[in-house]
């Protein structure tokens, strides 16, 4: 079965990316679940926590450093998700289940390698290589 993967995508930045990527008709990994959210600064931790409960993997798509349509949410969830990762690894879960990417929007081909390598990634541990 292959890994879910559900992606929390900045409306400004990484969702627009995904619409873009969408023109060129790619095919994405099967079990990628993409949800549009305001900013990764208004993502609240304990949606991201109950997300890994459900998924294999958690992917945060936002803004790049210094173009947040909300001054510094992209900062602070860039914090905050250091800081859930540091807590999953002391909780002995592997912190590379959750994949945190900066890009703009006009980045989708770039955005749709992510998702795929992540996917590979995913998929190599589910296989216990």
């Amino acid at each position: 079965m292959p890994p879910k993967i559900i992606g929390f995508l900045c409306e400004w930045c990484a969702a627009r990316a995904l619409e873009n990527l969408a023109f060129h008709r790619p095919e994405l990994p099967p079990g990628f679940q993409p949800l549009r959210i305001n900013c990764t600064g208004s993502l609240e931790l304990e949606v991201v926590t109950k997300a890994l409960a459900q998924a294999e993997g958690v992917l945060v798509a936002g803004c790049p450093s210094g173009e947040c349509h909300f001054k510094e949410g992209n900062l602070r969830a860039g914090l905050h998700l250091e800081a859930l990762r540091r807590v999953l690894s002391a909780l002995g879960e592997d912190p590379r289940r959750l994949k945190v990417l900066w890009l703009s929007a006009g980045e989708g081909e770039r955005l749709g390698e992510e998702i795929w390598k992540f996917y590979r990634e995913l998929s190599h541990e589910d296989r216990g290589s």
